[in-house]
């Protein structure tokens, strides 16, 4: 019996401090995006306060620019990292993680010309008024930063040192443009589009410096290491087939504007901008817990430890339902009062908010498919399903717009995002046998069952 028990504490307290690591990641991250968030409305109400809803659509739309243009700039080579520098570093192969970190910095330095051709087609094909040569220019630079911050903050994960590449990502970006526009606001100075796109690239600008200073020592091993980049195809092969899932996934607000854009005006598309920045309290809540349990996902995978994944998935699934019960009862009962904080303008986006409230709920219930099938290399597989659910979400959303403006828009952006996580979920159910959907909740009882056996 004193044989047994210490080898039966090791079983059960090993995937209980696993979860328990979990936990604290997703709280903290939960905290930090629910404080980034707060602080992005914060920062959202002095700009519509500031200029009028046409102006400030105007600057939503140069900002949600600014971080698809990013994707553009590293070829979304920096997704891999978690499949790329996890096994290398649990190998011992510190000269291909130096090498897979090395080039994804040279991809940009090849890209920023090819940006700079994109801005100014951009500006040819958008040349109103108020998209004048500085905005473009400032878009372009806060591509540039937004494309160096995603990039040093996914080595950062992948290298088990996520808080510190993640977290200045979160809170540096709203902290700059809230103490920006409350600056602007107190002075009484007039606001144009150009500043809020110059005040955007600046908040992105010094998030990359403080991820580079926290990172020095993490990052600098690598240094004076060999870089092997033999695996430059696949690392590039994989960027781009995850490409759309970024997206879809990270990027999905700048994308749901530039499609709004598209049928929107400039002030209803403020006030599109606005609803969305308010449900994204709770998505960006879901999305935390995916990226925390996003790792120990990987390696369950990558050790064919189906029982261990499953127990992750229901786990995550868990802590996403309770966020989203207590995000949605928020804004059901204060949602109406939020708004008016706005302007009385705004309180016409009521039906567009409580429509979006569906995205983080189609989110939990269909799982984190996506972050599965790459974890898997089922890049292509990934790749079909975003890009059926990004043809669906613009057409749905420029659809909607056109036969319901606000609101009809905000349909649309559901629908699109139901259709592409459905595709996911099933095509990870079909291909891998995994179900990533609420269901996964099960496993929660069995692992408690489990737990409990004699061993």
């Amino acid at each position: 019996m004193t044989q047994t028990t210490p080898q039966t504490v090791t079983r059960i307290d090993k995937p209980r401090r696993e979860y328990l690591a979990g936990l604290v990641d997703s709280l903290l991250l939960i905290v930090a995006r629910v404080g980034a968030n707060v602080l992005a409305l914060v920062w959202t109400m002095l700009l519509v306060r500031l200029v009028q809803p046409s102006l400030s659509g105007i600057a939503f739309q140069a900002i949600a620019m600014a971080q698809l243009f990013s994707i553009l700039l590293t070829l979304n080579v920096e997704s891999g990292a978690v499949r790329t520098l996890v096994p290398a570093m649990r190998e011992g192969r510190l000269d291909q993680a130096a090498g897979f970190i090395r080039f994804n910095r040279r991809i940009m330095l090849f890209s920023v010309p090819f940006l700079a051709m994109l801005a100014l087609l951009w500006h040819g094909l958008f040349a109103a008024p108020e998209l004048s040569v500085r905005v473009i220019l400032f878009v372009a630079l806060g591509a540039i930063m937004v494309a160096l911050a995603r990039m040093t903050s996914r080595h950062a994960t992948a290298l088990g040192v996520m808080r510190k590449g993640l977290l200045p990502r979160l809170l540096m970006g709203p902290i700059v443009m809230t103490v920006g526009l409350g600056i602007v606001w107190l002075a009484d100075w007039r606001l144009q589009p150009w500043h809020v796109a110059a005040l955007y690239a600046l908040s992105e600008a010094l998030t990359v410096t403080v991820q580079h200073y926290l990172l020095r020592n993490d990052l600098g091993r690598f240094k004076d290491q060999p870089a092997n980049t033999e695996g430059w195809r696949n690392w590039l092969s994989l960027g781009l087939w995850l490409s759309p899932g970024l997206m879809m996934s990270e990027y999905r607000k700048a994308l749901l504007i530039a499609a709004s854009a598209i049928v929107l005006l400039p002030a209803q598309l403020s006030l599109f901008a606005i609803a969305f920045s308010i449900i994204n309290i709770v998505n960006f809540g879901v999305v935390a817990v995916d990226v925390a349990f996003s790792p120990r996902i990987a390696h369950a995978m990558a050790g064919d430890d189906g029982a261990r994944r499953d127990r992750l998935l229901a786990v995550s699934s868990a802590i996403k339902l309770a966020g989203l019960s207590l995000g949605g009862g928020l804004l059901l009962g204060l949602g109406h009062w939020i708004l008016g904080w706005f302007g009385a303008d705004y309180l016409a986006a009521w039906p567009a908010m409580m429509v979006l409230l569906l995205l983080p709920a189609g989110s939990i219930l269909f799982g984190p498919a996506s972050i599965v099938l790459s974890s898997r290399g089922q890049g292509r597989l990934d790749f079909t399903g975003n890009v059926i659910g990004a043809t669906a979400t613009i057409l749905a959303v420029t659809l909607g717009g056109v036969m319901g403006d606000l609101t009809g828009a905000a349909v649309g952006a559901v629908i699109g995002h139901l259709v592409n996580l459905a595709i996911m979920a099933w095509l990870c159910r079909s291909r891998l046998g995994v179900d990533t959907t609420l269901l996964s909740l099960r496993h929660l009882r069995a692992a408690s069952t489990n737990s409990g056996a004699p061993a």
